[in-house]
């Protein structure tokens, strides 16, 4: 028990001494800085991260497409030689889309599917527009991929593949999560699809030869925006036309 007087000298030592505290107020303006500087990084976090992703799926379905068809012609041979049916029509003379969607189906199991990894695969459909007026929906057979992306068949000319990096998620939309690929079986039209005569798996290239007319055709068209990724190693640049 120490003596009165050194008690008491303690205890005015304690109180002269300098406690520091954040005030209320101060703590609530640390918070709303704090919720700020989220609010303005955080988009470009989610835009870069995006990015990232769709990059990744983009070049992961391109080299297994590649792959896959490098491995099926050793049991089936050239490509140019697989056979695909003509675009597929009603007895009106219109697009039947259930009936492409199973031409199109025949294809991908017949030359594609023991060399591909997928989950699962759907058949394509016929729908009927509040005008009467037969669509496929933008549906004629999709394969759904691990990763979650898919991809839809659209038997035209050429096999199209229409690539969704995000499957289902919004938006949607050619050249911001879906981007599009073709596989042609003759050399003509491979030159006058890909811009190469030799490739069966290509993006829309024609004779674009250099980035400049790449980026001017990805704002004009969509479709070539595949051909501009490509080109850039399937990386978003800055100056890439759309937002994802």
């Amino acid at each position: 028990m120490p003596p009165p007087r050194a008690k008491l000298a303690y205890i005015k030592g304690l109180r002269a001494k300098n406690f520091s505290a954040f005030t209320l107020a101060e703590v609530l303006i640390t918070l709303g800085i704090t919720g700020i500087v989220a609010a303005l990084t955080m988009p470009a976090l989610i835009s870069h991260h995006k990015k990232i992703e769709t990059s990744a799926r983009l070049k992961k379905f391109y080299s297994s497409m590649e792959q896959a068809i490098r491995l099926s012609e050793i049991d089936n041979g050239d490509s140019r030689e697989w056979i695909k049916a003509s675009i597929q029509k009603d007895e009106n003379g219109d697009k039947d889309f259930e009936a492409n969607g199973r031409a199109s189906k025949e294809f991908f199991m017949t030359y594609l599917a023991p060399y591909f990894k997928y989950i699962k695969i759907t058949d394509g459909q016929n729908f009927t527009d509040k005008n009467g007026n037969k669509t496929g929906s933008g549906t004629q057979g999709s394969v759904y991929l691990a990763d979650g992306s898919y991809f839809r068949f659209n038997n035209g000319a050429c096999m199209d593949f229409i690539f969704d990096a995000n499957g289902n998620a919004k938006p949607n939309v050619v050249g911001r999560d879906t981007f599009v690929f073709y596989m042609c079986f003759s050399d003509s039209t491979r030159k006058s699809v890909c811009g190469n005569g030799n490739k069966a798996f290509c993006t829309k290239r024609q004779a674009y030869n250099n980035r400049t007319e790449l980026i001017n055709a990805c704002k004009t068209n969509v479709y070539y925006c595949s051909a501009l990724l490509e080109y850039d190693n399937w990386e978003f640049r800055e100056d890439y036309p759309y937002r994802l």
